[in-house]
Parts: structure tokens; C-alpha cells; sequence
């Protein structure tokens, strides 16, 4: 596919609210090349505190009529979004390549996991009986009688989505929180990420005009573009709001939570807010497997530049031959690995703080290849002492770099796990099933993770049914949620219990 450049007017630069694009205000920011840093052709509204209100309470109004649509209208709508951006999957790799430097390979991956996500919501609602999850029927000859009682779930409303610096397809404007909400029967507002305006603004038309082609209520989606965090605050903080979906820094979903607190009603505050993802190495690891293990962190570490909110950038290895092969090949594959560039200048600036900062705490064991405007792979090294009593060795670095922890005995490392903050996920590596020191830390460690894995990377996570894609805090802000998988709709549907109503024919 050739990268072409789209004309300015092929992207609208407004918001989406109400059923139209409009703006208040002139233009306000630009699109940016993530390799050169320059500026896009592609302004973009900063939306304003009125036209905010006013995507609120139009996703209010839609609200009212969509909840009302049956099962198999959701899905119907939710199939022929996936249909509109593969028909517009041209434009939106184009443009999405000049603004995240991502490859085309992983565009068009990302394109189709997203369109994946939204078949398997309508599939789900094809397939799942509606209306009654629980029925108990009526016991009339029972002392005292029992009425008829049934559960049901309702979609809670208007749901905030933020779309993710990382993902500006799977976890932006038609992501997985988007289609979890819509087919739950909510309305959205989503807002877009400033590392990605052109690429929202284009999907959002391929979703316009299945809404249109469906005939749902315009404003069931709404798009609204700006770089003020004040927007955001203000958006989580709009009565109308009735829960937020977020993927991103830790610092930027615990602020957003602050300002849900100071809502008069609580509302869910679903955040995905980072995570180290453990590699445990465990001394039973074969010599003969040290190797291969070595080539596929250094792989899972750097791909797609390290932007992944499942690296793995922790790694525990005992003082064994095997871990000492597996150092010397990781370290010997990192000084090989090219500078990449990162979704955006304002990340690439961050990563290059962050890592200079961290080369002052501890031992730098390898680095990359080098390029300017390009981000260097990294690989430090620490103590299990100097990590615990280290407070900010433990916040995720985004970008392509991986810390090293050495530990001397399965004792030390299970008291580690008692210390270890949530996580997304974690792996690993040597386990043996007959042994049951083994088996014991692999149940301490399911109570840190929302995924554990056995002798495989934490990146690539599987859009089916059973995906847990959340953690103990910190790394998402609920332990109780998923935002990838069918279970991700249950977090924007309440329960309902309706007692002595007719029985259904």
C-alpha cells in the first residue's frame, strides 16, 4: 500500500456532536509527524466548554432512544462499523503512519483487531438470549409466597471514552471501549487523542456513516478533539456522563479519578493506568532454552517501540548458568535492536528524561543502535534490595527498555511477589508442575495479576471471550474489570431486579 498524504479537506478538524461536525472556534492545533516532528497540514477545533455540554446532553437524548433498540440492532450496527472502516482502511493506515510512525503491518494488524472487537460484541448479541439473565419463578403455595422475580441488566447511559496514545485504532475512537459501551446499549463521547487527531477525525466519518446507514440517533457517538486537559476534567464531571473508560499514564487516570470523586453522584471509573508485567525466570529454566527466551524479550520489550501497556519491563533472574547465557544473549541482541521512532515527539521527550533518569539509579547493561529523534533500546540492571527500596524504579518507562533484577533463592523471590504491586499480567518461565514450591508461587502471584502466563510473552493480547485485560491496582483502577473481552460490556450495564411483573409469553 503506497503512503499517501490526504488533502486538508478530506479531514474535517471539527468535533462530532449533535449528528454534524461543527466548531465554535477556529482552528487551534496541528497534526504532527511523528519522525520528523514537523507539523501536518491537519488543524483541529480545541473543543470549548459549551460544545462539550452540548456532545453531553445530545448523547443523553440519543440515549433515551437507543437503549431502546433491540439486541440484534446493536449488532447490526456494530457489524456495518466494522464494514466502514475496512472500506476506509486506505486512508486511515495512511494517515495513521504519518502520525504514530507506526509500519503499515502494525496499522493493518491493529485495524483488523479493531474491527475483530466490534464483530465479536455483535456476535455476542446475536447468539445471547435478551432480557432475563436470572429468572425464579413465582412459589404462590409457599408460606409466605414468593412473587415472581427476575434479573435483568440495564446500560447505565452516556459512557467517556479516552482514546490511547498507543493504540489509536484498537483503544481509540471505534477501540474496544467504544464498541463494549455501544453494544452494551450506552452512547459515547469519545475524546481523541492529541497524538492522533487526523486519524480519529477520519474513522469517526466511517463511523458516522454507519450510523446513518443503520439509521441510529446521530449523536449515539460523538468525537471531541482538544490538547487542554482541562476538556477532560470538565467531559468526567458532566452529570450526564455515567462512566469512564480510560487507557493510559498513571498520573493522567488518577487525575481523571480525582475528578470523578467530586461529582455529587459517583459514576465507574474504569482506568487502565500501566504496568511492569513481571518475567519470572525461575533456577529450574534449561540451559538449552536460555537463548531462544533472551531473543524473545528483547523482541517483546522493543516492538512497536516498547509502547505496549503489556512489556515486559521487569525481568527476575536467579544467579543460575541459564540466566547468566539468557543475560549475555539479551544484552548482545539489545545492542543490535535500531532506534525507533515513538508515537509522538512529546513521548519521545519523556522517554529520553525518564531513561537518562534511571541511568543515574542503576546499571545500564546494554543500549541500541542510535538515531536522532529516535528512541535508543535500553537495558538496566538493579538488586532485589535497591528495587524495593526504590520507589521510582517501579513506574513504568514508555518506550523500548526493560529493567534486570537479580535474586538469589525462591524464598527471596516469593517475598517479592508479597510486595509486588498489581499487574496487568505476568510470566513465568521454568516452571514445573510436580514441583509444588512451584505451584505455590504461581498462586501468590495470581493475586498480583490479571493475567499469568506460563513460558510466553505478555504482548499480543488475544480480542476473544476469556481476554483479562486489567489488574489489581495499580495497574487498572477496578480489579473487577476487563476492557478487552465480551466481559468488557458488563462494565457499562447495572443489574435490575423486577419482582411480581406478568410472566413473559
Amino acid at each position: 500500500m503506497q503512503t499517501t498524504l490526504l488533502r486538508p479537506q478530506q479531514i474535517s478538524g471539527r468535533h462530532y456532536i449533535q449528528g454534524q461536525w461543527q466548531a465554535e472556534k477556529p482552528n487551534s492545533f496541528s497534526a504532527v509527524n511523528a519522525v520528523t516532528f514537523e507539523h501536518l497540514p491537519w488543524l483541529f477545533a480545541e473543543c470549548q466548554a459549551t460544545e462539550l455540554d452540548n456532545a453531553c446532553e445530545a448523547a443523553h437524548q440519543a440515549f433515551l432512544s437507543y437503549r431502546e433498540k433491540t439486541a440484534l440492532a446493536r449488532a447490526a450496527l456494530l457489524k456495518q462499523m466494522a464494514q466502514e472502516l475496512r472500506a476506509a482502511a486506505s486512508d486511515i493506515i495512511a494517515i495513521a503512519r504519518q502520525e504514530t510512525a507506526l509500519t503499515e503491518l502494525r496499522l493493518q494488524g491493529e485495524l483488523n483487531r479493531t474491527c475483530n472487537q466490534l464483530l465479536m460484541f455483535a456476535q455476542a448479541l446475536e447468539t445471547q438470549p435478551e432480557g432475563v439473565v436470572v429468572l425464579d419463578n413465582a412459589l404462590p403455595e409457599r408460606q409466605p409466597p414468593r412473587p415472581q422475580l427476575e434479573l435483568r441488566q440495564l446500560p447505565l447511559g452516556p459512557v467517556a471514552v479516552f482514546a490511547a496514545s498507543n493504540f489509536p485504532l484498537a483503544f481509540s475512537v471505534a477501540g474496544g471501549d467504544t464498541a463494549a459501551a455501544l453494544a452494551a446499549g450506552c452512547s459515547v463521547v469519545v475524546k481523541a487523542h492529541s497524538a492522533h487527531p487526523a486519524t480519529s477525525d477520519r474513522v469517526m466519518q466511517a463511523l458516522v456513516h454507519a450510523i446513518e446507514l443503520c439509521e441510529m440517533p446521530k449523536a449515539v457517538l460523538s468525537l471531541v478533539q482538544a490538547k487542554n486537559y482541562d476538556i477532560s476534567h470538565q467531559l468526567v464531571k458532566n452529570p450526564r456522563i455515567k462512566a469512564m473508560a480510560f487507557t493510559g499514564s498513571f498520573r493522567v487516570g488518577m487525575a481523571l479519578k480525582d475528578s470523578i470523586n467530586q461529582r455529587p453522584e459517583p459514576i465507574p471509573c474504569y482506568a487502565e493506568l500501566g504496568s511492569l508485567n513481571p518475567q519470572l525466570i525461575l533456577p529450574e529454566l534449561a540451559l538449552s532454552s536460555a537463548t531462544e527466551l533472551a531473543q524473545q524479550l528483547v523482541a517483546s520489550t522493543t516492538g512497536s517501540g516498547g509502547q505496549l501497556c503489556t512489556k515486559p519491563g521487569l525481568w527476575l533472574l536467579p544467579h543460575t548458568a541459564a540466566a547468566e547465557l539468557l543475560l549475555d544473549s539479551a544484552i548482545s541482541a539489545t545492542t543490535q535492536i535500531p532506534a525507533q521512532s515513538l508515537l509522538h515527539p512529546g513521548i519521545y521527550k519523556t522517554y529520553q528524561a525518564q531513561t537518562s533518569e534511571r541511568a543515574l539509579q542503576v546499571k545500564t547493561l546494554a543500549t541500541g543502535l542510535s538515531a536522532d529523534k529516535q528512541a535508543s533500546a535500553l537495558l538496566f540492571s538493579c538488586s532485589l534490595t535497591e528495587l524495593l527500596a526504590t520507589p521510582s524504579l517501579w513506574h513504568e518507562i514508555f518506550g523500548p527498555s526493560a529493567l534486570v533484577v537479580r535474586y538469589h533463592s525462591l524464598t527471596e523471590l516469593q517475598a517479592f511477589i508479597e510486595q509486588l504491586p498489581g499487574q496487568l499480567a505476568a510470566t513465568v518461565h521454568g516452571y514445573q508442575a510436580g514441583l509444588p514450591v512451584h505451584q505455590a508461587l504461581l498462586t501468590q502471584l495470581e493475586y498480583q495479576v490479571g493475567r499469568i502466563i506460563l513460558s510466553q510473552m505478555p504482548t499480543g493480547v488475544e480480542v476473544c471471550a476469556s481476554m483479562q485485560h486489567g489488574g489489581p491496582f495499580p495497574s487498572s483502577s477496578d480489579v473487577r474489570s476487563t476492557s478487552v473481552g465480551l466481559a468488557a460490556m458488563q462494565r457499562f450495564l447495572r443489574p435490575l431486579c423486577r419482582q411480581n411483573f406478568p410472566a413473559a409469553n
